[in-house]
């Protein structure tokens, strides 16, 4: 998946700009078909530049985070402590998401294994209602309070708690 997250270019619409700037988001499962995205958008740019008759274009890569992966035994540990403090009916396993975390940067920095959940932070009601539901990177993002803090310590505790009971120290 590929955003372009910010564009500037100009400062008057009848005044053709010197210089233009954009950033992009690449988002992938696989760090070799990142790679390929990657080759693939520096060749556009360059080719569009070249077409436009533009100078070559100066492309940097701001930063990079590993792709968050869920190792298989801790998640089934998490999952068990989160179901038994949260309920079963309210704990599901969703497909992996294409997501921009740099979560996986903490796991793969010390060499643990990790585990990557989200909770909601909507109302049922709200649901219900047919209510959108703005995600955690959209500007119209707006947890309620409670439950969202209480569930979300509650599950924090959960999963620190698996970590605790495999290591003998519970």
């Amino acid at each position: 998946m590929i955003t372009i997250g910010t564009f500037h270019g100009g400062l008057k619409e009848n005044i053709i700009p010197g210089s233009a700037e954009f950033t992009v988001n690449v988002r992938t499962f696989e760090p070799a078909i990142r790679e390929q995205v990657l080759d693939a958008l520096r060749r556009i740019i360059a080719a569009e530049a070249a077409a436009s008759n533009a100078p070559d274009p100066v492309i940097e890569e701001i930063s990079s985070f590993p792709r968050c992966y869920n190792d298989p035994d801790a998640t089934a540990e998490v999952l068990t402590g989160l179901r038994t403090v949260l309920g079963e009916d309210n704990v599901n396993v969703v497909p992996p998401v294409m997501g921009s975390e740099d979560f996986g940067l903490l796991a793969d920095a010390i060499g643990v294994p990790s585990v990557y959940w989200m909770f909601g932070s909507t109302s049922a009601a709200r649901i219900d209602a047919g209510e959108a539901v703005a995600g955690n990177h959209s500007p119209e993002f707006a947890p309620e309070l409670e439950p969202t803090l209480g569930t979300g310590l509650a599950a924090a505790l959960a999963a620190i708690g698996t970590r605790l009971a495999v290591d003998g120290r519970a």
